[in-house]
């Protein structure tokens, strides 16, 4: 009898008992994908990155909304259009003509109710996201994307998923708070740190790493703008200006198809724009000479927006007694002014682009210069001083507006021209993130899938190609490099080991 609580005291608990039955299993599972890394590569590795992130980009999304209700709903008084197979709250920017039902179901706003509210709104944001930059996550400042890159060059498993998660955070509140801002820096810094970690418990090596990194950037990105494809050909081309990674594409294929569809079974999966592009019959020389002056239009305008985000994040950068989150908070008020002016610069701006693919509204010349110039300057200040967001969104309004701009001037120039003012608008939207990103092809992809508008990939590709060849040599990520490094060990196609390329050839 003096024995039994002995031995009770020695008895494992039933909880410590569970734990390290599991353990044991997570050995005997690795020891398994070791024995076929293909295995692993092709199947393990992007099917739990792909399940991972679309469900952390139907959360970002949620935060947006809510953040979206609070501050421009309830505060600002503004109800933003968005496009039509989006997911975000406000009207939908769809035209009754072009068929669909309840398209004008609930009326936008034109301008807020209490305009004065926006910046002190972006301005509390601000504060916010720099707080958690200067004593959480510093990786929550600035541009997601690029320190996603940077982590890939570096090291991925310093993409922690603490950082990841403080930047989506912030994103979604400097996004909801009406900030002229990007959703893909968030998502490519998720994605990113999804992947290495899945890499890191999976105990794969730091090559295998990298690419999981990469796979996670693309899985983010094709689920957040609904377009897979694009996100594989993302995982293989932003991390270098003139080389591609081409080993990640086909797992990135795995991945991202499944965020895809994990994000539009509750989004739907119609194109995030809709558009209604007449075919033209004939493809006339004038026309395709017209779409190669606008990609020298949209280099000018690349250069325009490249100094000036340069210009402000310097001048920024020398307020080195500012901390951080005064500078943010600063950028933040600034942005809200400038939404003042043009409501083109509140938000992502992708409802504003449907109205106008969709002829629904019909702005001059000058309210479209007005609102491409706001949101150069809009996003500058929140790229540049600090605050949490990303520059692929109101890169791509600037291109839409520079676009419906060069239409206009085509008109005056040329009346008997039959070009659609809507086929500038998203050939813009491609030319002007492609020339300064240095991404033409996932670009020109991603932009094709976001539309559905497959019928403008010859003059999109025209356009794109002079764009990117006189867009200079500034790139919106200072932290992609120019070329593969030829020491770095590949992986062989087939699975082999990253030490010998050719292992398993």
């Amino acid at each position: 009898m003096s024995d039994a609580p002995l031995c009770r005291e020695h008895r494992p608990a039933q909880g410590a008992t569970i734990w390290f039955a599991l353990r044991r299993q997570y050995r005997v599972a690795l020891r398994r994908f070791d024995v076929l890394p293909s295995k692993r590569r092709y199947f393990v590795t992007p099917i739990l990155i792909g399940i991972i992130t679309g469900i952390l980009a139907l959360l970002f999304v949620k935060l947006i909304n809510l953040f979206n209700r609070l501050f421009l709903g309830d505060l600002v008084g503004y109800n933003a259009p968005h496009a039509a197979g989006g997911f975000f709250n406000g009207a939908s920017g769809l035209h009754p003509a072009m068929g669909v039902p309840n398209a004008m179901n609930a009326a936008y706003s034109a301008v807020p109710q209490h305009p004065w509210l926006l910046p002190v709104c972006l301005g509390l944001a601000g504060l916010v996201s720099g707080l958690i930059a200067k004593y959480v996550a510093r990786s929550a400042s600035g541009l997601g994307t690029d320190v996603a890159i940077s982590a890939y060059h570096h090291d991925p498993a310093d993409l922690s998923l603490k950082d990841s998660f403080a930047k989506l955070f912030t994103s979604a509140l400097v996004l909801g708070a009406g900030g002229p801002s990007g959703r893909e820096g968030a998502m490519s810094l998720i994605g990113g740190a999804v992947g290495a970690t899945v890499a890191k418990l999976l105990r794969q090596s730091h090559a295998e790493m990298r690419e999981a990194l990469a796979i996670g950037v693309g899985a983010g990105l094709g689920a957040m703008f609904k377009a897979p494809l694009a996100g594989a050909i993302i995982s293989a081309e932003l991390f270098y200006r003139h080389d591609f990674e081409i080993e990640t594409i086909l797992p990135a294929f795995v991945a991202g198809s499944i965020a895809y569809v994990i994000v539009a079974m509750q989004t739907g999966f119609s194109p995030l724009i809709a558009t209604s592009i007449p075919v033209l019959s004939v493809y006339q020389i004038k026309y395709l000479l017209w779409f190669s002056v606008f990609g020298l239009f949209s280099a000018l305008i690349v250069r325009v927006m490249l100094g000036v985000l340069e210009t402000i994040r310097g001048w920024f950068q020398k307020r080195k007694t500012y901390p951080i989150y005064i500078k943010a908070m600063l950028g933040g008020i600034l942005a809200g002014l400038v939404g003042m002016v043009t409501p083109f610069a509140i938000g992502n701006g992708y409802g504003w682009l449907q109205l106008l693919i969709s002829s629904a509204i019909h702005p001059s010349v000058a309210a479209l210069s007005v609102g491409m110039f706001g949101v150069i300057l809009g996003m500058a200040l929140i790229a540049g001083s600090g605050a949490s967001g990303g520059a692929f969104s109101p890169t791509v309004v600037i291109g839409g507006l520079a676009g419906a701009i060069f239409g206009h001037l085509v008109m005056v120039v040329d009346p008997a021209s039959t070009i659609p003012l809507s086929m500038f608008i998203i050939v813009g939207m491609m030319t002007v993130f492609a020339g300064a990103a240095k991404a033409p092809l996932s670009t020109l992809i991603l932009i094709t899938e976001m539309t559905g508008s497959y019928e403008l990939l010859v003059p999109a590709m025209l356009s794109i190609g002079m764009s990117v060849l006189f867009s200079g040599k500034r790139n919106m990520f200072s932290s992609q490099h120019e070329r593969r490094d030829p020491q770095t060990p590949e992986l062989a196609i087939t699975g082999g080991s990253p030490h010998e390329p050719n292992a398993a050839v």
